[in-house]
């Protein structure tokens, strides 16, 4: 006899979920609108956060921060090896400082230029013929020519050093904004590839934002700019301004999404904490 497999009397499917979403979204109107209550649940998150990564490949050589240490902007957060861009940096630097190819056409064209005034000048006394001058003044132009390419490849060695500092610089991993270390994703040694190339996730917390789903006909008091009251789960109550509205309403739920900004310098409330806003 093959065994059965026991049914639940109650499945959970999307239509339910669905259905019981609308149902308490309605409860919620009818509340709102007896004035039987006052808020509406929602919970913080970061006002910033962002998986710090590289667009270089290559080892790790150097982890300055871990979890839960604060970071300035611009601090170092990891350092990838930077040997192969040193190397490259040195070389750019030193064909930029070369100087041996415009002196010698520098020099080059003053000669050429000395030749022709002195053939102009014995010409002028029919010690010189015209081919004589054509020729030198060929040869002042050809001088001349040499010199100023020799003055763009300075340019380009120039631009080419630059790049060098940027490839190398490339290789030190800052923080883009003052925060946190919320995470680390990989360790010294570990090589970052393509396609996995996130070192730590850095989170803004001194400001966090308190989100809500605010049924749509209560939407229109919310403007930009203007300050409710929020009740944290601690029973603490600070004072949030609003910082988005949403501009769809979900259809299943018919709410929009409504974000707070919350001052939090102490950092004494938590990510993720619920929350209750007062309305």
């Amino acid at each position: 006899m093959y065994p059965t497999t026991a049914r639940l009397p109650f499945q959970f499917n999307p239509m339910w979920i669905a259905f019981i979403g609308s149902l308490a979204t309605a409860l919620l109107l009818v509340n709102l609108a007896n004035g039987q209550i006052d808020g509406i649940d929602g919970f913080t998150e970061p006002f910033q956060k962002v998986d710090l990564a590289s667009d270089e490949s290559g080892a790790i050589d150097q982890l300055n921060f871990d979890a839960g240490m604060k970071v300035k902007k611009g601090d170092v957060v990891a350092k990838l090896d930077p040997r192969a861009q040193e190397l490259q940096l040195e070389i750019a630097t030193h064909l930029a400082s070369t100087q041996s190819q415009m002196v010698a056409a520098e020099r080059s064209y003053e000669k050429r230029t000395s030749i022709l005034e002195r053939l102009r000048q014995l010409k002028s006394k029919g010690h010189a013929s015209e081919s004589e001058i054509i020729r030198a003044e060929m040869e002042l132009a050809i001088a001349e020519a040499k010199l100023l390419s020799v003055k763009e490849e300075q340019v380009v060695r120039e631009i080419e050093k630059r790049r060098a500092e940027v490839q190398l610089d490339r290789r030190f991993i800052r923080a883009p904004f003052d925060g946190v270390i919320a995470e680390v994703h990989r360790r010294e040694g570990e090589f970052l590839s393509p396609l996995h190339p996130e070192i730590v996730s850095i989170v803004k917390v001194d400001r966090l934002l308190a989100k809500f789903a605010v049924p749509s006909s209560q939407s229109s008091m919310f403007k930009v700019g203007s300050e409710f009251e929020i009740q944290m789960g601690n029973g603490k109550t600070v004072t949030g301004k609003v910082y988005q509205v949403g501009v769809e309403i979900d259809a299943q739920s018919s709410t929009v999404e409504i974000k707070l900004v919350v001052e939090n310098s102490d950092f004494s409330i938590k990510s993720g904490a619920s929350c209750t806003l007062k309305i």
